[in-house]
């Protein structure tokens, strides 16, 4: 065990010894550089991930203003490297180019923060960060309604607080009256993925999904996963002969899916599937592909149901452990779940079968009153959302 521990710190010290290496070269290799100054743009999510905000802004770039020195900066082993590759302008993390571009960048957009600086010796990190001359901006990448981020996003505290992009004069408050930013940090223009969440439901036979949020408690318990409140709530939606003889007989197809952070206890779930009830895993499933195809979301609390109710279809907030979730928050939402959700909103299994149930008779509508209270959310509703971001950015 001991020289495990001690194989660990050695190879850990070596990994931040080449990075400062790198850092302080590019850092040299810049302040030799006489054109300092140039138009470039560093884009990114996480460094394993291309799949919302940065990826569709990235991809509307590349389409329309290919000449532009606008890179994505991602992981040379990121499961989804394929996807962007064939975008080209790709910075691999912690090469000696994507440090030297982070150095001249006049621009650098994320969903995630700043992680790309590397990780260097002593004080030499934060002398890094002071040398950045780029403008920094927050693409988001939750929506921010359902979870109070002051700790993470505040101005005084976070790294991108050039320019932060909202989806609504609601949305634009909580980042100015919440979080200390001003007016002129915050601009209204849709999240780029919104682009592509096009509503693809009538391709498909009738499909629900259950897309619950992520609790606090459930990472990393194992088995003990069996005895929380969310596997024993699916375990009754899946056993529920009810709902297991109306979807087969109205061909409804209903997907399981869990978070991510727990979606490697899915398998836990496989043994109470049957024919119309699937436990969708990630890698055979993504998140964007479920929403556009289902014509019903069943969630908790989670804010996948925006990017759902943009596409103008119903959902259900099953808040079978509200008081409980509400409890576990230190810091309060900045909406009434029980009132504010543009959807129907149930708290016991039995009012869950019966709106399921209710809603598939009614061809899944989108009524009236949650479209009104949709648009408190969302100030467009249209595919120009990457086209706003480039242009605020592009004047920034």
């Amino acid at each position: 065990m001991h020289k495990k521990i001690k194989k660990n710190r050695i190879s850990k010290l070596y990994n931040v010894t080449l990075s400062t290496i790198k850092a302080e070269a590019g850092r040299l290799l810049y302040f030799f550089t006489k054109n300092k100054k140039e138009d470039i743009w560093l884009i990114y999510e996480t460094a394993t991930q291309c799949q919302e905000n940065g990826y569709y802004l990235f991809s509307y770039i590349r389409k329309f203003y290919p000449e532009m020195k606008v890179y994505y900066v991602i992981s040379k082993d990121a499961p989804e490297i394929k996807k962007i590759k064939k975008l080209g302008n790709i910075l691999y993390y912690e090469s000696f180019k994507q440090i030297l571009y982070m150095y001249k960048a006049n621009k650098i957009i994320s969903t995630h923060g700043l992680w790309i600086i590397p990780n260097e010796l002593g004080i030499l990190k934060k002398l890094t960060r002071n040398t950045l001359k780029a403008k920094k901006i927050m693409l988001n990448h939750g929506v921010g309604f359902l979870k109070n981020g002051k700790k993470f996003y505040h101005k005084s505290t976070f790294d991108l607080n050039n320019l932060i992009i909202a989806l609504s004069d609601h949305h634009k408050n909580i980042f100015t009256k919440e979080y200390g930013y001003n007016n002129n940090d915050v601009i209204i223009t849709g999240y780029p993925r919104f682009d592509n969440m096009i509503d693809q439901s009538e391709k498909f036979n009738n499909i629900i999904t259950f897309m619950p949020t992520f609790r606090d408690n459930e990472d990393n318990i194992g088995n003990s996963f069996q005895l929380t409140d969310l596997f024993l709530t699916i375990k009754k939606i899946m056993l529920d002969t009810r709902l297991i003889k109306f979807f087969e007989k109205n061909n409804i197809t209903f997907f399981i899916y869990l978070h991510q952070n727990i979606q490697k206890y899915s398998y836990m779930l496989n043994e109470f599937s049957s024919k119309n009830i699937i436990v969708a895993e990630q890698g055979e499933y993504n998140v964007e592909y479920l929403l556009k195809i289902s014509k019903c979301l069943i969630t908790d609390y989670s804010s996948v149901l925006f990017d759902f109710v943009y596409m103008q279809k119903p959902f259900i907030s099953y808040q079978f452990d509200l008081n409980k979730f509400i409890a576990s928050r230190k810091e309060k939402a900045f909406l009434d779940f029980k009132t504010d959700l543009p959807g129907y909103v149930v708290n016991k299994h039995s009012e869950l079968v019966e709106k399921i149930i209710l809603l598939s008779k009614n061809n899944f509508t989108f009524i009236d009153e949650h479209k009104n209270k949709a648009k408190v959310f969302f100030k467009y509703n249209d595919t120009e959302n990457s086209k706003r971001v480039f242009e605020v950015i592009k004047n920034l």
